[in-house]
């Protein structure tokens, strides 16, 4: 039964951080008008809402045993005044259908999260980790090879994505796919295995041309390899095989495509998009030397000019949409403070110092592979996604500090201790 349990938590996060928006909807021809109950992730919320009953029944049943998850009340109050305030916004949003369904959104969350807290309970936290980064690393690896052979079978022309979805969400899942290797190499070891498929995710993500996605992902694998405080012949050890692992991709059939995407993407657009110092204009309207930003520059006005009007409060819940601004800003802070005011960003500033203060707390037992995947999502939010977008954030925030618990060894602490080297014994004899 325990099995199935945490079997069964790992499955439901990990399909709740993949499934989006995504229903069963969709596989009709003609694309219907969308229904909540067609719906995966109203399913995959009320399957975490029965788990953590589970929980809750087994913590009143019996004391917690070591190494079982720990329930992180500072976040969980955290999270419910930031939420709780979300919500209460939508009494002053100028549109009801808008912020109705964006209150959909963040229900959702704020369940799924609280949730996942209360079903770890008396779960052994190793396990709970384990399962939800198998789920992970398995889903993200066929959706890389589904992408590749999307990518090859078109010519290598396009930016890499896959199943509809954009290039930024697919350097999203690419960044979960290398943080899962590498917390298979922290915890078993096999670096010839997990250390080439690290590299391929971030390889991939580069072939999304996805910047900003690119970014977070660099920003989460340093986050990983910190936070697990790797030593330094490992960390040579990875360098040494993800250079192989790079060379082997340069010497395939993705070797031109991923030089074409960091060219363009990287090099042209990012440090010089006009393409010379003539001192024209590129494709964003910018001058010489100017970053292109695909259009976000115009949103991020629009927001920051809804969070002046106003400043204390916010526009309302959906109000940049509701006012028709644009579907949402691209940046979670700028989302937070057109439509909650200050009060939104300071209740949001509580939620990331409380995390960070229990993941101190807790940093004997802390996962590095979860904290970074948290700052993987963080990090891309400020490009891309809305709040529903960033919803892996708060779960994996819980995760990270519900399943730090001490005494779990790592890979490199299971190997065997060389053994002395004999000493000369002195005993006076010539």
């Amino acid at each position: 039964m325990r099995w199935i349990r945490r079997t069964g938590l790992g499955f439901i996060a990990a399909l709740y951080v993949l499934a989006g928006r995504w229903g069963f909807h969709r596989l009709a021809e003609a694309v219907p008008e969308t229904n909540a109950f067609l719906e995966l992730r109203l399913w995959i919320v009320m399957g975490g809402g029965v788990l953590a009953s589970l929980g809750l029944l087994h913590r009143a049943w019996r004391e917690a045993r070591p190494g079982e998850a720990r329930f992180d009340g500072p976040l969980i109050t955290a999270l419910l005044g930031f939420f709780g305030y979300l919500c209460a916004s939508a009494s002053w949003s100028p549109d009801a259908t808008f912020a109705l369904s964006k209150l959909y959104d963040l229900t959702l969350v704020l369940v799924m999260s609280v949730g996942f807290g209360l079903a770890a309970l008396r779960q052994p936290a190793p396990r709970v980790l384990d399962a939800f980064w198998t789920i992970i690393v398995a889903a993200t690896a066929l959706l890389a090879l589904t992408g590749v052979r999307q990518l090859l079978s078109g010519g290598g022309g396009a930016r890499l994505a896959v199943m509809g979805g954009g290039p930024n969400i697919f350097a999203r899942l690419m960044g979960l796919l290398a943080l899962g290797a590498l917390y298979f190499w922290t915890w078993r070891g096999q670096a010839w295995l997990w250390i080439p498929v690290a590299a391929t995710g971030v390889i991939l993500a580069l072939l999304t041309g996805s910047r900003g996605g690119t970014a977070a992902i660099l920003a989460g694998v340093t986050t990983c390899l910190v936070v697990a405080r790797v030593p330094l012949r490992r960390l040579l050890l990875l360098v040494l095989l993800a250079t192989v692992a790079a060379g082997g991709v340069m010497a395939s059939p993705l070797g031109e495509p991923l030089r074409r995407s960091v060219e363009e993407r990287f090099l042209r657009l990012t440090l010089n998009y006009d393409g010379g110092g003539g001192g024209g204009r590129g494709r964003g309207g910018g001058g010489d030397g100017e970053v292109y930003l695909s259009g976000r520059e115009v949103l991020y006005a629009a927001a920051i000019q809804l969070g002046r009007d106003h400043p204390v409060a916010g526009g309302g819940l959906a109000a940049f949409p509701a006012l028709r601004l644009g579907v949402y800003p691209h940046n979670l802070f700028l989302e937070l403070f057109c439509e909650t005011g200050a009060v939104g960003l300071l209740l949001f500033a509580g939620v990331l110092l409380t995390f960070t203060r229990s993941a101190l707390k807790r940093r004997q037992g802390l996962d590095g592979a979860t904290v970074g995947a948290a700052v993987l999502v963080f990090l891309g939010s400020q490009s891309s996604g809305d709040l529903y977008d960033t919803r892996a954030l708060f779960l994996l925030m819980v995760m990270a500090t519900c399943t730090a618990v001490p005494g779990r060894s790592t890979a490199q602490a299971r190997l065997p201790a060389s053994p002395p080297l004999p000493q000369p014994a002195f005993t006076g004899a010539t």
